[in-house]
């Protein structure tokens, strides 16, 4: 089960606080199932073998982990909001979800760099399973964030943005930069993600974004055309668009 890990401050007054004992377990027939790795274990054996095999070196040395700070909105406009007077997140529709906030939490989360050393070898099947297996720990590293905010702020539900996440005018993916400066370069000392010129986090299965409090359920799927995301958690709204993107 995914639950938040042991919280422990990255140093200074406006330190993140790191996610880094987080506990998980990876469940062999699902992931068999995501990379729809074919017959049974008791018909194909030697594949099903292979990613136990793999499963289980990940199970024994993975470390997800995270990191959140509680940040104000210290100013907001049509085109973005202005964070911890220093920062500003150009984003229309960030603003527009924020219009009646006045905190969020920035956060960074990962499949962490521990697993890398397992790909070596691997055919091009099982790099496919190697990939599949990272986004297991990243996804438990995302949800010991949700689980930590929760419980020790109090709130009950939670929406997040991300740059780059959905079309691109929704959130710019160069904003990752603003982001990454106002994690106070904490992203890399502590959870050692790296963010490229190119706007790449490595390791690749590194989410970074904010998350918020929120009355009614949003996920910016909702606002995204892409077709046949893999990750997609909702369907395109065309109503939700339309008042997010008046005349577009």
């Amino acid at each position: 089960m995914n639950q938040a890990g042991t919280i422990s401050p990255a140093g200074g007054v406006d330190a993140a606080h790191v996610l880094d004992r987080i506990p998980f377990t990876i469940d062999v027939a699902s992931i068999a199932r995501r990379v729809h790795l074919p017959g049974t274990p008791e018909d194909n054996p030697e594949d099903w073998r292979d990613l136990a095999a793999l499963v289980a070196r990940f199970q024994a040395i993975g470390r997800p982990k995270a990191l959140l700070r509680l940040a104000a909105v210290t100013s907001h406009d049509a085109n973005g909001v202005g964070i911890d007077g220093q920062h500003y997140f150009a984003s229309s529709t960030l603003a527009q979800r924020l219009v009646d906030q006045h905190r969020v939490w920035l956060f960074c989360a990962t499949c962490g760099q521990e697993v890398a050393p397992l790909a070596e070898g691997l055919d091009v099947f099982q790099q496919l399973w190697f990939e599949e297996l990272k986004m297991a720990l990243l996804t438990a590293a995302s949800q010991a964030v949700q689980d930590t905010i929760k419980r020790a702020y109090a709130v009950k539900r939670l929406a997040s943005m991300a740059p780059g996440s959905g079309d691109a005018q929704l959130w710019p993916i160069q904003e990752l930069q603003t982001l990454f400066a106002a994690l106070a370069g904490q992203a890399q000392t502590a959870l050692g993600v790296e963010l490229t010129d190119s706007m790449l986090m490595l390791p690749n299965k590194t989410v970074a974004g904010v998350y918020f409090a929120s009355d009614a359920a949003f996920a910016t799927c909702e606002l995204c055309h892409r077709d046949g995301c893999p990750n997609r958690r909702q369907p395109f709204n065309q109503d939700l668009w339309a008042k997010t993107f008046p005349g577009q």
